[in-house]
This record gives C-alpha cells, structure tokens and sequence, in this order.
C-alpha cells in the first residue's frame, strides 16, 4: 500500500498591504511588521496549529494599560518643528541635522501626533543604553485575518520587549533582545532562535516605507537616544 501523500507545508503569514507611512508613522509599519515576521518565524518551524496555541498561551481577552505620558505646549511644538525640518531632509529639500529622540518624545508623538495614532494605547516606549524597550497591548485583530488564526480575534498581547535596531547595507535590522507576556518568556529555545531573526526584513514589501529606510543614513541607539541620520540631500542609498 502506498504512503499517503503528506501535507504541503504552510504557508507563513503575511502582513497585509499597507498604503504606504511616511517618517512619524513609521513606527506603525515596524511594529506591523514585528507582530507578523514573529508569527512568520513560528509558522515556518511549528505550523499555524502551533502559533495558534503559541499565542493563545501569552495572549489575553482584554486590553493592559500603558502608562501616560504629558509635555508642555510649547515643547510639543518645538518637538513637531524638528519632525518637520527632518521630513523636509528626507524629501531633499535642505540639509538638516539628525534627529534625536528620547523615549519620553516618542511616547508624547504617539500620544498626540495623528500619524502615530494607530499605537496610542499599545505602545509605550523607554530607551535604554543601546536598547529600545517597550510595554504593549497590542490587538490581534490583524494577525486573526490570516486563514488559520481565526481564534487570536479579539485576543491581546499584553506585555514588554526589548530590541536593538540598526541599519545594516541600508536594510533595517530589528532583533528581538527579550519577550514577556502574562508574566512569563517564551521557552530559551524560541527566544534563541528569534534573536537570530531580523524582524523587520519584510518591511521592504511596503514600497514607501522602504523609501523612507533608503533615504537613511544611519540609526543609533545610545545613552539613552535614538538618532536617525538622513543621507545627504535625501538621496536613496544605492
């Protein structure tokens, strides 16, 4: 008798198209993009069944709530003035000096700035020494689109992780330092594997986004900053 034919293997999910997020919304896609390339890494090793009680395991039914954040008036709008000046180096309209954020900035953006919307309440961010450190609570609602995920609908994964993030060759490089969610990490086998992974390596399939990672020079993460430094004259990198 002959062996029944096995099973293709399953696809990994994909995140959905994205209409394109300049620089202040950019944040957005990355995060996007995380969610997916984690629940992509998983489905490759372990098949969607698998990601399906994965995530169940460190999800749950209701949303955390992140910290708040305030800023004085005037610091804001001398905050949304150097977003702006900065954008304008990226369209190579003038020469500009690199941008330089604290976590406090990036929080206040996500609290206020439009752009940024899509994170408030899900995102709360602290810069430390060369890491970028995050509480979230973030829906499943997209990754429960994906054929197969269905029961993650309505699911939250409540929170925080740690990544460092440079650019590499002109490619973003994200890599997931640590995960804790529901007051516990992911077995040291899944994390060791995930810090290899570069989480950030399908942002290259929303065209505009990775227009924006083009046009830079450099990222850093140090003593507490983030510096993005755009190329000369808004030129993409070759």
């Amino acid at each position: 008798m002959s062996n029944p034919t096995a099973p293709p293997p399953q696809a990994p999910p994909q995140p959905p198209k994205q209409r394109g997020c300049f620089f202040y919304g950019c944040i957005t896609c990355v995060v996007l993009f995380l969610i997916f390339g984690i629940a992509g890494f998983l489905a490759l090793r372990y098949g969607l069944n698998k990601v399906t009680a994965i995530v169940e395991a460190y999800t749950e039914t209701s949303p955390a709530t992140l910290p708040s954040v305030q800023m004085p008036a005037a610091e804001y709008a001398e905050l949304d003035k150097r977003l702006t000046a900065f954008q304008e180096s990226l369209n190579g309209q003038k020469a500009e000096a690199p941008l330089v954020l604290t976590g406090n900035e990036i929080n206040v953006l996500i609290a206020n700035n439009p752009a940024w919307k899509p994170m408030k309440g899900k995102l709360y961010v602290t810069i430390e020494g060369d890491q970028i450190k995050g509480k979230v609570s973030i829906p499943m609602d997209e990754l429960a689109r994906v054929p197969g995920l269905s029961k993650l609908h309505g699911r939250y994964l409540n929170g925080s992780t740690s990544l460092k993030a440079q650019l590499q060759g002109g490619k973003l490089v994200v890599n997931m330092q640590s995960l804790e969610a529901k007051g516990q990490s992911p077995p040291e086998n899944i994390m060791a594997q995930l810090r290899m992974q570069n989480l950030a390596q399908n942002i290259e399939n929303d065209s505009k986004s990775a227009e924006i990672i083009r046009r830079l020079e450099s990222i850093e993460i140090k003593d507490g900053k983030i510096t993005v430094k755009a190329r000369a004259n808004g030129s993409p990198s070759p």
